[in-house]
C-alpha cells in the first residue's frame, strides 16, 4: 500500500509533470528549411509534442534570402493576399504568445504610403477574429520582433490556421511595391508560474501535515 508520503511526492511530480508539457514551443517557422521562391507548403522548423500538418504560406512571392538569412516575403499585401499557417493539435494549448519578426520596404519614388497597418487573425472553423490589430509596417518598425501575449486563448484539439491581413493604405487597396515580410514565426504556450507553485505547493503541504500526524 502506498503511504500518504509518498502518495504526496506523486502529487508534486505530477503537477510539475503537468505544467512542463505545456509550456514550450507549439509552433515555429524560420524558414531556412525553404527553397528559394517557395510561397506554399513550407514545413515548420519546431513542431511541439502533438503537433501535425503544420506548413506556411507567402501569400505570393515566396521565400527570400536577404543577407544569408532566408524570410518569407509578401508583395502587395492586402486584405486578401495573406502570409498564413496552419497546424493541427492533439492536445489543449494556452496561455499563448505569438513572437515574429516584421520587415518592410520602401521603394523612394513610387507612389505609395511609407507605413499601412495590419491585423493577426485566428480560424478556428467558424470565422477569422482578430487576435490583436492596428499594428504598424513601415521602415521605422522594419525589423521589430514583436511578440504578443494572446490573453486567455485556448486552443483544443483541432486545426487551426493564423493570417496577417494589410490594411489602411494610403492608396488603393493593397501595398503595392511596400513588401511585407515575416521572419521567425513561433507560438508558445507558457504556464503562469504562480499557477504552478502553487499546485507543487498544496502537495508539499499535504506531505507535511502527514508528518506532523504521524510524530503525534
Amino acid at each position: 500500500m502506498h503511504s500518504f508520503k509518498t502518495i504526496a511526492l506523486a502529487a508534486a511530480a505530477a503537477a510539475l509533470t503537468s505544467t512542463a508539457a505545456q509550456a514550450g514551443v507549439v509552433v515555429a517557422w524560420d524558414f531556412q528549411n525553404a527553397t528559394a521562391g517557395q510561397v506554399n507548403g513550407i514545413a515548420a522548423s519546431t513542431l511541439g509534442a502533438g503537433v501535425s500538418n503544420a506548413t506556411f504560406s507567402t501569400g505570393n512571392n515566396g521565400v527570400e534570402d536577404w543577407g544569408g538569412n532566408k524570410l518569407s516575403l509578401t508583395r502587395f499585401f492586402s486584405t486578401t493576399t495573406t502570409p498564413s499557417l496552419s497546424f493541427t493539435l492533439a492536445n489543449t494549448v494556452d496561455h499563448l504568445t505569438l513572437s515574429f519578426a516584421q520587415v518592410h520596404n520602401h521603394n523612394p519614388g513610387y507612389p505609395t504610403y511609407r507605413q499601412y497597418k495590419y491585423a493577426v487573425q485566428l480560424y478556428s472553423g467558424n470565422n477569422w477574429v482578430n487576435l490583436v490589430s492596428d499594428l504598424i509596417a513601415s521602415n521605422a518598425t522594419s525589423g521589430t520582433t514583436l511578440a504578443l501575449d494572446l490573453g486567455n486563448t485556448q486552443l483544443g484539439a483541432g486545426t487551426y490556421s493564423m493570417r496577417w491581413i494589410g490594411y489602411g493604405y494610403s492608396r488603393g487597396t493593397d501595398s503595392n511595391t511596400e513588401f511585407f515580410a515575416l521572419d521567425n514565426v513561433t507560438l508558445t504556450s507558457h504556464v503562469p508560474e504562480p499557477a504552478s507553485l502553487a499546485l507543487v505547493g498544496g502537495a508539499l503541504l499535504g506531505l507535511a501535515a502527514a508528518s506532523r500526524k504521524r510524530r503525534t
